[in-house]
């Protein structure tokens, strides 16, 4: 906003201007006790005008005792307006004011009226009960009349606004004594203290019964006019002082994450805006733990950013804890939350919420900086930080990463302690690319291998046969029936290819489709059923919640999409290429809603993904033929996944094809994405490559 907006005809004319410099000294100082005497001043004329008074200031301001006294006593003295007019009156005042600045002349001339007006208020309230003593005192002729009620309300007005403007050019004076490039013309400072203390001769006047009634009006209003240009200008300074303030601590920010700390205890008190002693809080237990912020000098501190709302963003939170989990008992390390931006008093109860059960220790909720500006500006444009979980790694003053959720996403506790390249971690573990490497953070179940020697198979499912939507399916009790069972015959068929004299030790589960578990339950409940019928102590289902289930879907997107980046580059190994067909065609039976089965063995990356109406008819065929399937199992030296794999290709080249044009399709998001020599997952003959243009994520749309 401009000033010039604001008129500025209450400034002194030339004459006026002139006669008021004439009383100013140049050797004038300003007072240290200033900001203290306004406070006196603002608590005095608070709880004179009913307002809620502050806290009592103790400062006493011997010094200038003297001067407030006698500029009190004048005020007194010249309410009756036989000493000359307005002007002159205010023009003496300043003479005798002559050797303090222009602002310092303001908070004492208040200050003087404050202690007038304070003990005119008393004796009004006097009055309420006991007139004649009232009017005796303070020669109230005007107290009791039919309009002082409204004059009263005026002059309340009046005082505050003055107030006010004495309070806005203290701060102003200052931001422009500590910044160069604020200015703030002299001849407003002039004007100002002229038609403040003309001001509070008229408010004297006013209250002691004079008719200044004409005089009063018009000095409201230029008062309001004074005053809204002071707010203006004040708001203008205050907004270039905050720019300032930011544009250092940004480049702070930047020096101190520019170079290489000795430990981690210059960003530490940097981000937490704090000393070294301040006190850390963990509550995720019943008992609290506290440590000190010294304690986090050395070894690996995660620093998670978020919003005050983490828990909004449940799978992040989840990814975290679950990495907690995994780590914290051979890995020394804490994690300190940082909520981003918020400070007020309305937060308190979310921020106390917030904090129950969780791994990572915070701050006192009072010792949260006011707004964390500068650290929210730097973290979105040089983190790329937007509200969501973001955890940031320290080891001994050094930033490893900046976000690691995708590294611990992806590579969970294998990602500890963070200094190993992601090249490097895709090549230390390219063996691990199976199914365990998949299911990671699902359920331990189906990641943890067993102390014996046993091969262990982990089977999951997921999507659905039904074509109509999730609501549709929900609504048609008999087609969620229908899904429900035949998932259940699925399992059931799989269990008792699997069990016998070969006894494979299986677990399965049901991952839902996409993001929505709505038949795990009943699944689940059914299932476990013909397990216990089958009685094989090696047989389980695994019940996944929710939450997991959306961890497993953007756990195998992540997958997908960092694969496909590797590809571009021509870094991608065996084992990589069959982890992104497997990943990339499971998203592929998501978008389309179709059912699918995934199995492998745990401690290979040999894997099986399949559609599961196939996996069916395979598992028909094989419960059809138990005895050579059983026979096949025990006298072959290859292990489960290979027989399997063996009896559906073969299944697949002797049942006749499904009624459709492809047996698979895979849409690859994103430009130049190689996907030469990928094969199908149900043939495995190479796939054709073909161009779709598509306006919208339509599930009907064909590939022409």
């Amino acid at each position: 906003m401009d000033t010039r907006a604001v008129n500025n005809e209450w400034r002194c004319d030339g004459r006026l201007l002139r006669e008021t410099e004439k009383t100013h000294s140049f050797s004038a100082k300003p007072i240290p006790a200033a900001d203290a005497l306004m406070k006196i001043v603002e608590n005095t004329l608070n709880l004179a005008t009913h307002d809620e008074p502050n806290e009592k200031e103790s400062t006493e301001l011997e010094e200038l005792g003297p001067i407030i006294h006698k500029i009190s006593c004048e005020l007194s003295s010249n309410c009756s307006g036989s000493q000359g007019s307005l002007e002159q009156r205010t023009l003496k005042l300043l003479i005798l004011l002559e050797r303090y600045n222009w602002e310092a002349k303001i908070a004492i001339v208040l200050a003087g009226f404050a202690t007038n007006f304070a003990e005119f208020f008393l004796i009004k309230e006097v009055y309420n009960t006991d007139k004649k003593t009232a009017i005796g005192l303070l020669k109230l002729k005007r107290l009791g009349q039919k309009d002082t009620g409204d004059i009263w309300e005026t002059v309340n007005v009046l005082v505050r606004k003055v107030t006010d403007i004495g309070k806005s050019i203290l701060v102003l004076k200052k931001i422009q004594d500590n910044l160069p490039t604020v200015s703030v013309d002299i001849i407003d400072f002039q004007s100002a203290s002229f038609w403040v203390i003309y001001s509070v001769l008229i408010i004297s006047s006013a209250i002691s019964g004079d008719r200044v009634t004409t005089e009063l009006v018009s000095t409201v209003k230029r008062i309001e006019i004074i005053y809204s240009y002071f707010s203006l200008r004040l708001k203008q300074c205050q907004d270039l002082e905050q720019e300032e303030k930011i544009k250092e601590k940004y480049g702070e920010f930047t020096r101190i994450f520019g170079a290489r700390q000795a430990d981690n205890m210059e960003i530490l008190k940097l981000l937490l805006c704090c000393g070294e002693e301040e006190e850390l809080i963990c509550n995720s237990t019943e008992q609290e733990k506290k440590i000190k912020l010294s304690d986090l000098k050395k070894g690996t501190i995660i620093v998670l950013f978020s919003s005050l709302h983490i828990d909004a963003y449940s799978e992040e939170v989840s990814i975290i804890k679950a990495f907690y989990n995994k780590t914290i008992t051979t890995s020394q390390y804490r994690i300190v939350w940082l909520p981003i931006g918020y400070k007020r008093e309305e937060h308190r109860t979310t921020y106390a919420k917030v904090v129950v059960g969780k791994p990572w220790y915070h701050l006192k909720f009072e010792s949260l900086a006011e707004q964390y500006v500068v650290l929210e500006k730097y973290s979105r444009k040089e983190w790329g930080f937007n509200e969501k979980p973001m955890p940031m790694v320290l080891h001994d003053g050094q930033v490893i990463h900046n976000d690691a959720l995708s590294l611990i996403h992806m590579w969970g506790h294998r990602a500890f302690p963070f200094r190993t390249y992601e090249e490097d971690l895709w090549r230390e573990y390219g063996n691990s690319m199976g199914i365990q490497f998949i299911l990671d953070y699902v359920h331990d179940d189906f990641t943890i291998l067993g102390n014996d020697q046993t091969p262990q198979y982990v089977c999951v499912f997921g999507g659905r046969r039904a074509k109509e939507s999730s609501d549709a399916v929900k609504e048609n009790g008999s087609n969620l029936q229908k899904e429900i069972e035949w998932f259940a015959d699925l399992a059931g068929k799989l269990i008792l290819a699997a069990t016998g004299d070969a006894k494979i030790n299986l677990k399965m589960g049901y991952l839902g489709d996409k993001e929505e578990a709505y038949l795990e339950k009943n699944i689940r409940t059914k299932v476990t059923e013909n397990i216990k019928l089958s009685k094989y102590q090696g047989m389980k289902y695994v019940q996944i919640d929710q939450v997991r289930t959306k961890l497993f879907w953007s756990r195998v997107k992540s997958i997908a999409l960092q694969l496909n980046v590797l590809k571009e580059t021509k870094k991608l190994n065996e084992n990589m290429e069959a982890l992104l067909e497997n990943t990339s065609s499971i998203l592929q039976y998501s978008l389309e809603s179709t059912a699918w089965v995934a199995i492998g063995r745990l401690d290979t990356n040999d894997m099986i993904f399949y559609d599961a109406e196939q996996f069916f008819k395979c598992l028909v065929h094989i419960n059809k033929n138990i005895a050579t399937w059983q026979a096949e199992l025990k006298s072959d030296g290859t292990d489960f996944i290979n027989i399997l794999r063996r009896w559906l290709h073969n299944g697949f080249q002797c049942e006749a094809r499904p009624p459709k044009k492809h047996c698979f399709k895979h849409i690859v998001y994103g430009d130049a994405i190689q996907t030469i020599g990928m094969k199908c997952v149900i043939c495995y003959k190479p796939m054709k490559k073909v161009v779709l243009y598509q306006c919208c994520d339509d599930d009907q749309t064909e590939i022409a």
